[in-house]
């Protein structure tokens, strides 16, 4: 146990020996460093909590079911490139897959062009906006969206 790792993604114990976490699928590739997360107060602008008050995407169904990802700031990225904001590693995922932000008082959803398409609430999407329970999917990731 003295040898374990954590993945720097999901945080998750990986073995010396694994190369690729069990819970995420991070390749662990060369040295990796422990992302340290930025606390809710140094990064949620007042403007965001006034449309929408802690802006959230639930992992209903997929890789990482039952994660919550806080839309702390706008806009936000959705990829499999880890220099995404909201970095979903799986093949079904493109790497720019869509792109979340603010447009005045909604919170809106953008395919950016991705391979498998971006879904809510049942319907392929080209954009749209996103309202209390709206069931997010992209790739095999199924997120409800909430604003408590």
């Amino acid at each position: 146990m003295e040898n374990m790792r954590t993945c720097p993604v999901c945080q998750a114990a990986v073995e010396p020996d694994q190369h690729e976490c069990s819970r995420c699928g991070f390749k662990l590739v060369g040295r990796t460093e422990e992302l340290v997360a930025l606390g809710v107060e140094e990064v949620m602008p007042e403007a965001l909590e006034e449309v929408c008050g802690r802006a959230r995407l639930t992992v209903t169904k997929g890789p990482l079911e039952g994660e919550s990802f806080y839309l702390e700031t706008m806009p936000v990225t959705v990829g499999r490139d880890p220099k995404c904001d909201l970095f979903l590693n799986n093949m079904t995922v493109s790497r720019r897959h869509a792109i979340i932000e603010r447009n005045g008082q909604k919170i809106m959803v953008k395919d950016n062009n991705s391979l498998n398409g971006t879904w809510v609430d049942g319907q392929v999407v080209e954009e749209a906006e996103l309202k209390e329970g709206s069931l997010l999917q992209i790739g095999t990731f199924n997120m409800r969206f909430s604003c408590s």
